[in-house]
């Protein structure tokens, strides 16, 4: 960062002025760098745009400044926003991770830093990050790191495929197979066994099968079980009698909503679980969602701006080796933008 007394950047500014919004020679300043370019402005905008994505306190008198660079497109919430943090090593040792299982030092340091976070303002921010994902990975048994595939034997001798950034928790024992699917996403070839059922439970959906090979994802707009061969079925806690079930074979798969209701469809039981491949492989998902998915293979940030764009459907092919690629696919297939704010922060915009 540059000497902080001469700013020359949108997030040096906006770090002083929320520190000292009321000096009036520090405004008069501001005003003269946001009228001495174009660029300027764009960035100070732009900043802006990503500061209140990410949820954190603009400067008090942003009002001004907004009423000159035109009005600055409302925050996205929660649940419209994609984030994507940095990777870390395979191993046995677990390192500390952001939620969502991502590894935040020091790459989620630097970005406080250059948006000019206070030391207890980084710490804050910071934990928001962690605290989920740290309490995710204490009750997990295996993890996986962004962007790479783990496969491991269970204690039964059937096969887990672990997706990038999921993570699971086993509970084997007698009669009893049951893994939870803590976040992310998972392929299962179960060994068959008549007298021991396999149960997965992800969130308040609950997969339960004797021998066959299927897919399950956990994500922040539901859970979605697809099959390749075999059948399964699965339930819902919440709903009525009627819609909390379905029974599911080969090519079938099932979205189940946070409120309990099932959308089925079909697909080749080839493609299931294509992302073992390297290939994401979308059917009617909203852009939000399928995002959601390329974000476990990126090192970084990925926001999405408009919360219209990120609920617009979309049907396609991407390749998850190159996330980057995948996400410029996906701004063309929608006619939008991907804007690279910095290497590791990357947002989808309405053209």
């Amino acid at each position: 960062m540059n000497d902080m007394t001469k700013p020359e950047s949108a997030s040096e500014w906006i770090a002083l002025l929320g520190d000292d919004p009321d000096n009036r020679d520090l405004r008069a300043r501001h005003d003269a760098w946001l009228e001495s370019s174009m660029e300027n402005r764009a960035d100070w905008n732009e900043t802006l745009r990503v500061w209140q994505m990410l949820d954190m306190t603009v400067p008090v008198h942003v009002a001004e400044w907004q009423d000159r660079i035109g009005q600055v497109q409302p925050t996205v919430s929660r649940e419209d926003r994609v984030v994507a943090r940095p990777d870390t090593d395979a191993g046995p040792v677990v390192p500390v991770r952001g939620r969502g299982g991502r590894s935040f030092w020091p790459r989620q340091l630097s970005l406080g830093l250059s948006l000019g976070l206070s030391g207890s303002a980084l710490i804050a921010c910071l934990l928001v990050f962690a605290l989920p994902g740290w309490m995710i990975d204490l009750n997990a048994d295996y993890q996986s790191p962004i962007g790479e595939i783990r496969v491991v034997e269970l204690p039964d001798g059937s096969m887990l495929h672990l997706a990038p950034d999921s993570a699971v928790a086993l509970a084997f024992a007698g009669d009893k197979r049951q893994i939870e699917l803590l976040r992310g996403e998972a392929f299962f070839d179960v060994v068959p066994m008549t007298d021991r059922p396999f149960r997965v439970i992800s969130g308040e959906a609950e997969t339960t099968v004797l021998g066959t090979a299927f897919d399950v994802r956990r994500g922040g707009y539901g859970v979605d079980v697809a099959v390749e061969h075999g059948r399964v079925r699965v339930e819902h806690s919440r709903g009525s009698q009627s819609d909390n079930v379905s029974e599911l074979g080969a090519g079938d798969m099932v979205h189940v909503d946070p409120d309990g209701s099932f959308v089925r469809q079909t697909m080749a039981p080839e493609l299931v679980a294509a992302w073992r491949g390297g290939r994401l492989i979308a059917k009617d998902q909203s852009v939000a969602e399928v995002v959601e998915t390329v974000d476990r293979y990126f090192d970084g940030w990925i926001l999405i701006s408009d919360d219209a764009l990120g609920s617009e459907p979309l049907t396609g092919i991407y390749n998850l080796e190159d996330p980057k690629a995948a996400l410029a696919a996906i701004a063309d297939a929608q006619g939008a933008v991907l804007r690279e704010i910095s290497p590791w922060i990357l947002m989808l915009s309405p053209e």
